[in-house]
C-alpha cells in the first residue's frame, strides 16, 4: 500500500431528506465543519464512472491564501473478478462482498497525488475531481468553464487571478482529499481561513446520451482543523490541542436502518413498487493520522456501537487499513423490520491499541522497541465520519435502472470523552499506556529522529526533529522544500 507521488513543489436533484449535521460546538479548539480552519478534509471523494465529486474551497480572509493538497485513492478491488469491494465484507452477502472464488480477496490500495492552490482574498473556487481545473485568462469572463474531452477530460476556467493547476484524478478513484494552509514558500502557517464543501453527483447517464437530467446530488461540509499556537518548525501538522485542534474521542452518525422504507413512499407512492422505497446507507471512515512523507496510511481497529430507536445496542467492527467506506449490509447491521426500527445511530471510535508511527509502520506495539530500529510507538489514530443515504424508487431499483436514487449526506457529530472534552487525549512517549493532554502530563520524552532525551523541541537540533512527550494524531504533508 505505497504512495505514488506526482510532485513535491510549493506547496438532481434527488430526494434530499437528511439535514446537515455539525460537529460539536463547545470548546475553543474542537474540529468543526461550520467554521474555517488551517487544515481542511473531505473524507468521501468519488470518481468511478457513475459518480463524480465537486469540491469547493473558500478563502474567508482578506489576504491571499496558499494551500497544499493531497488526494488519497483508497479504492478496493476484488483480486480475481475485479470490481469495487469493501474490505471485511466477506460472508455478509452485502454489496461490497467479492464473489466467492479462489483467491478473490478484497484488496485495498493507498495512492496519493498532490497539488498546490492559491486563493485571492474572500475567494471561493471549485472543480470536479474527474476534470480538475486549469486557469485560462483568455476565456471570456462569463462565469463558464470549458471542458476539453479526454481521456482525461480537463476543465479550463476563466480568471485573472490564477489558482494553480489541479489535475484530474484517476477514473477509478474512491478516497479522500486533505489541504493544509501554507505560506508562499510552503511552510506551515495557521491563519484559519479555509473551509469547503463536497458535492457527490450520481449519474445514470454520464454522457447524457438521452438528453435527460438523470442525476442526484448530496453535499456535506469539509471537516476543518483549527490552528492554535502555531505549527512547529518540523513541518508536521500535530493534532494535539496545542498546535492544531485534536480529533474527537468518538463520532456519531444518525441514519435510516438498512432497508427501511423512505418517507418518499408517503410523499408519492407512485414512485415506489408496491409502496416500498427502501433506503440504504453508507458510512465513510477516515483516520485523522496520515503520513505522506513516508508514503503510508494509518491502520486502526474500528469499534462501532449502533442503537435503534429504543436505545437497544448492538456492535460490530474490525481491523481497518487507511480509508473505509461500507454499506450497512456489509457489516450485517440489524435491518429495519419486526426486530428493528426505521432509524439508527452509530457511535464509532478506535477500539484498538497503540501502533508504530515510525519504523515498522502500523504494527501493534506497547513500546518503541517493538517498532524496530528508530521506531516510535504512538497512540491509536482518531477517526472522522461521513454518512450518505440512498433513497431508492422503482426507477432506481429497475434492472437496468431507469433513474437514480435520491441521495443525502451529512457530517458526523463529535462525542465527548468522559471528562466532557471534545478532544481526544494523547499518549506519552515511552509510557504509551499513560493518557495525556499536555507535555507536563508525561515524563521527559525523546527526540523523534535522534532519540535523544528531551523536554522541549529546542533540544532536538536535527533536520525535522522535535521532542515527543504527549503524542497525538499527526499529518505529514511534506510541504517544506
Amino acid at each position: 500500500m505505497r504512495v505514488q507521488k506526482r510532485s513535491l513543489g510549493l506547496k438532481s436533484l434527488g430526494v434530499m431528506l437528511a439535514a446537515m449535521a455539525l460537529w460539536g460546538v463547545p470548546a475553543s479548539a474542537d474540529i468543526s465543519s461550520d467554521k474555517p480552519g488551517s487544515v481542511v478534509m473531505w473524507p468521501k471523494v468519488i470518481n468511478d464512472g457513475t459518480r463524480d465529486t465537486i469540491i469547493t474551497l473558500t478563502n474567508t480572509s482578506n489576504v491571499q491564501a496558499y494551500a497544499h493538497c493531497e488526494y488519497v485513492n483508497a479504492a478496493a478491488f476484488c483480486a480475481f473478478t475485479g470490481g469495487y469491494c469493501t474490505p471485511g465484507a466477506e460472508g455478509s452477502g452485502g454489496p461490497g462482498e467479492c464473489p466467492v472464488a479462489p483467491g478473490n480477496a478484497c484488496v485495498p490500495q493507498w495512492q496519493s497525488s498532490d497539488f498546490d492552490i492559491v486563493l485571492t482574498r474572500q475567494q471561493p473556487t471549485f472543480w470536479r475531481v474527474s476534470t480538475g481545473r486549469q486557469d485560462n485568462p483568455f476565456l471570456p469572463a462569463d462565469g463558464a468553464c470549458d471542458t476539453t474531452m479526454g481521456p482525461p477530460s480537463i476543465q479550463s476556467c476563466p480568471g485573472l487571478f490564477p489558482t494553480g493547476s489541479i489535475l484530474p484524478v484517476a477514473p477509478s478513484f474512491r478516497g479522500e482529499l486533505r489541504c493544509v494552509q501554507t505560506a508562499m514558500d510552503g511552510s506551515l502557517i495557521t491563519p484559519n481561513s479555509l473551509k469547503g464543501e463536497a458535492t457527490l453527483v450520481s449519474y445514470l447517464d454520464p454522457l447524457d446520451v438521452d438528453g435527460n437530467i438523470d442525476t442526484s446530488v448530496s453535499t456535506y461540509n469539509s471537516i476543518n482543523v483549527e490552528g492554535l499556537d502555531g505549527p512547529a518548525v518540523d513541518g508536521i501538522v500535530r493534532l494535539n490541542g496545542v498546535e492544531y485542534s485534536a480529533c474527537p474521542p468518538a463520532v456519531e452518525v444518525s441514519h435510516y436502518s438498512s432497508g427501511a422504507n423512505s418517507i418518499a413512499a408517503e410523499i408519492d407512492a407512485s414512485v415506489c413498487a408496491a409502496g416500498v422505497c427502501p433506503v440504504q446507507a453508507e458510512i465513510t471512515l477516515v483516520p485523522c493520522r496520515a503520513d505522506f512523507e513516508n508514503e503510508v496510511g494509518a491502520a486502526w481497529t474500528t469499534q462501532i456501537f449502533y442503537f435503534n430507536e429504543f436505545e437497544q445496542r448492538n456492535s460490530t467492527g474490525g481491523p481497518i487499513d487507511c480509508w473505509w467506506n461500507f454499506d450497512l449490509r456489509d457489516l450485517n447491521y440489524n435491518p429495519a423490520g419486526a426486530l428493528g426500527t426505521d432509524f439508527q445511530k452509530s457511535r464509532i471510535a478506535n477500539g484498538g491499541g497503540a501502533r508504530c508511527i515510525r519504523g515498522d509502520f502500523n504494527a501493534i506495539c506497547n513500546s518503541d522497541a517493538q517498532c524496530g530500529p528508530g521506531g516510535v510507538c504512538g497512540p491509536p489514530t482518531g477517526i472522522l465520519a461521513i454518512v450518505e443515504e440512498f433513497h431508492n424508487t422503482e426507477a432506481s431499483l429497475a434492472v437496468p435502472p431507469t433513474g437514480t436514487a435520491g441521495t443525502a449526506a451529512s457530517n458526523g457529530y463529535t462525542i465527548a470523552a468522559a471528562n466532557g472534552s471534545l478532544e481526544r487525549s494523547g499518549r506519552c512517549r515511552g509510557a504509551i499506556t499513560n493518557s495525556c493532554t499536555t507535555d507536563t502530563d508525561c515524563p521527559p520524552g525523546l527526540c523523534r529522529v535522534s532519540g535523544d532525551a528531551c523536554t522541549i523541541d529546542l533540544q532536538c537540533q536535527g533536520a525535522g526533529d522535535f521532542c515527543d512527550r504527549c503524542m497525538n494524531d499527526e499529518i505529514n504533508f511534506v510541504t517544506i522544500p
